[in-house]
């Protein structure tokens, strides 16, 4: 997985490599991965279902970490939105992520281009 993406959709929480992947083409499983150093493995992070039905036609999800937590941001017909992810690692490894707040940030013909994670 790791050579078969551009890695746009690729973030860091917590010392924990984040990737959404909205396009089933690379795998069979789209939606938030976490990648486990230990077992040299990406997991599924649970609890985001939701999600899937949403972004999986986006031919542009981006993920950034923001204050311990990660944002996605997606276009959905003309408009983009945005969902903050609480992510909690429980007994046993697995992660599961929560929406937070989900919300529709702008109307109109754009185009997503970049998005930053800024520290002040």
């Amino acid at each position: 997985m790791m050579n078969l993406h551009k890695w746009k959709n690729a973030c860091v929480v917590d010392d924990v490599l984040y990737f959404y992947n909205s396009c089933e083409f690379y795998d069979k499983e789209g939606g938030l991965r976490a990648y486990d150093q230990k077992q040299r493995r990406w997991r599924v992070v649970n609890g985001l279902e939701a999600l899937l039905p949403e972004t999986t036609s986006s031919t542009w999800p981006h993920v950034v970490s923001y204050g311990g937590k990660l944002v996605l941001f997606y276009p959905k017909r003309n408009e983009i939105w945005c969902e903050e992810i609480s992510l909690e690692t429980r007994q046993g490894g697995e992660i599961w992520g929560r929406v937070e707040w989900r919300k529709r940030l702008v109307t109109g013909n754009f185009v997503f281009m970049k998005a930053l994670d800024v520290v002040v």
